[in-house]
C-alpha cells in the first residue's frame, strides 16, 4: 500500500469508501468543510492505495497541542490484513513530527471490533473523562449529504 495526501480529486472515493466501511457521512463531511481540513492541516489526512484503488482512509486533526484521530476506514474487502495498522503508523509519524504529546479518538461504545483494533495498537480506554457536545447551529449538524 502506497500512502499519499488526500487530494480532492478523492473525494467520491473517500466518502465511498467511508460509507463502505460503517462510517457516517453528516455535514461535516462536504466537499467545502474537508477542503477546510486539507488547507488547515494537509500533512494528516492521508488515504493508502493499492493499484490507483483507496483502501484506506485516516484524517488527522492538530489543535496546536493535542493530536485527533477521525474517520480511520479500511475497505472491508482489505481489512485485517494491516492496512490500518499502516495508515495510523504515518499519522503517528506525522503527529511525532509535529511534537505532539498526546492523541485522542472518538470510538462509539457498540464499535467492539474497532476498540480491540485501538487496543491492539497500544491504545487505552479512559474512564476518567466524560465527552460532552454542544451543536451551535443545528440546522448545519447532521446534515445528509
Amino acid at each position: 500500500m502506497i500512502i499519499k495526501k488526500f487530494s480532492m480529486k478523492f473525494y467520491g472515493e473517500v466518502v465511498e469508501l467511508w460509507r463502505k466501511s460503517g462510517i457516517s457521512v453528516g455535514s461535516t463531511d462536504t466537499k467545502e468543510e474537508l477542503e477546510r481540513v486539507v488547507r488547515r492541516t494537509p500533512q494528516l489526512f492521508l488515504v493508502g492505495k493499492i493499484y490507483e484503488k483507496i483502501i484506506s482512509v485516516v484524517i488527522g486533526g492538530f489543535d496546536g497541542r493535542r493530536g485527533y484521530v477521525h474517520h480511520l476506514a479500511v475497505d472491508p474487502d482489505y481489512q485485517k490484513k494491516g492496512y490500518g495498522k499502516m495508515i495510523m503508523g504515518e499519522l503517528m509519524n506525522k503527529f511525532l513530527e509535529l511534537k505532539v504529546h498526546k492523541v485522542h479518538l472518538f470510538i462509539e461504545k457498540y464499535n467492539k471490533e474497532v476498540i480491540e483494533f485501538y487496543r491492539n495498537l497500544g491504545w487505552e480506554i479512559r474512564d476518567d473523562l466524560i465527552m460532552m457536545s454542544y451543536i451551535p447551529d443545528k440546522n448545519l449538524y447532521k446534515m445528509r449529504i
